[in-house]
């Protein structure tokens, strides 16, 4: 899994200019959700119905009718798709090694290739608007657009950045936190999570950011906020940790499990979701205070899931293997046996 896999030192991991480069979406044929095997990194839906998953092997697919059905789409051979970000069904950008960005204008039939200035992989990517984005990830890597990816800017982390002790103390460099986790409550507030207990806030649209304290030195890897004020992380020895005043203070909320990995959170003033390692979903109904395991097939207890995304009363939640689970309120179904069922009635 290459968002979480580990370096030499141990530590965890999940897994400019405009390049004039257009690459075609490939075929149009429909495959369904079982046979979609590659690992899912990520996930962004605009509607209840239409959206994108992303993983592995440059993998990337659309949907428009619920995730019944799916469009492969091939931006980039087979570099893998770490982040994806999307607005309406017409634009989306994706993250992945190397500092690249993909960007698609008319709904993943062609993609192109953005450049940024960093050269490291990138983990998570999002937009507020049609013009300003994001994105984050290896060693404190920082690239900020305002005019839709046409060209990026590498944005340094705070001056008086600080990691714990406890990393200096083991050789880590004082600016290598890796940045795994990004969300946007609006044009100009968004938040930053990822190694050593970091969070970073900004109130200029992702121009400068602030270090906030988490009271933790261990991983974060998901953040999602509700508005300006509400807002829950996650991270590695079942960590969550849930703010309402815009991250000034962190609360620690307490977790069904005590040594779980959680990798991201989709956040609703109702039903909300945490996924994670050991085939681990958890689900709250009272805006992120409290969380309940929502019990997945033994089957997946191997298996992990790293992406989610809210729409309206809906979720999807991917991971491993091809594994969807679209969410309906506080019940979740896999589409990879809703498939096969269909399958096997349309067959009797």
């Amino acid at each position: 899994m290459i968002a979480k896999a580990s370096r030499a030192s141990g530590r965890a991991l999940p897994v400019v200019l405009l390049l004039l480069v257009s690459v075609s979406a490939g075929s149009a044929q429909t495959i369904a959700p079982r046979d979609i095997r590659q690992n899912l990194f990520d996930t962004c839906f605009v509607s209840e119905n239409e959206g994108w998953v992303v993983g592995d092997l440059g993998r990337v697919y659309k949907t428009t009718d619920g995730g019944q059905g799916w469009v492969r789409q091939e931006p980039a051979g087979r570099d893998p798709m770490l982040g994806v970000a999307c607005l309406d069904g017409k634009q989306a950008w994706l993250s992945s090694i190397a500092g690249r960005i993909y960007k698609t204008s008319d709904g993943g039939s062609t993609w192109q290739l953005q450049q940024t200035p960093a050269k490291r992989n990138l983990f998570k990517v999002a937009f507020s608007t049609p013009q300003r984005g994001t994105a984050v990830g290896d060693f404190g890597t920082i690239v900020h657009t305002e005019d839709g990816g046409a060209t990026w800017q590498e944005i340094a982390l705070p001056e008086d950045f600080k990691l714990p002790d406890s990393a200096l103390d083991s050789g880590v460099l004082p600016n290598d936190a890796l940045l795994y986790g990004l969300s946007y409550a609006d044009a100009d507030h968004a938040w930053i999570a990822g190694e050593f207990g970091t969070i970073l806030a900004t109130t200029d649209g992702g121009t400068t950011w602030k270090q906030q304290q988490s009271g933790l030195e261990t991983t974060i890897f998901g953040i999602d906020f509700i508005d300006t004020t509400t807002g829950v992380a996650v991270g590695i020895d079942s960590v969550i940790l849930r703010t309402q005043d815009g991250g000034a203070t962190w609360t620690s909320i307490s977790s069904p499990f005590t040594e779980r990995s959680y990798y991201e959170i989709a956040l609703s003033p109702q039903h909300s979701w945490i996924v994670g390692g050991q085939g681990t979903i958890l689900t709250s109904g009272d805006g992120g205070r409290t969380w309940t395991e929502f019990k997945t097939p033994i089957q997946l207890a191997s298996e992990w899931f790293r992406g989610a995304s809210m729409i309206g009363n809906s979720a999807y939640l991917v991971g491993g293997a091809g594994l969807i689970y679209r969410t309906e309120g506080g019940d979740a179904k896999l589409l990879r046996a809703a498939s096969a069922s269909s399958h096997e009635g349309a067959k009797s």
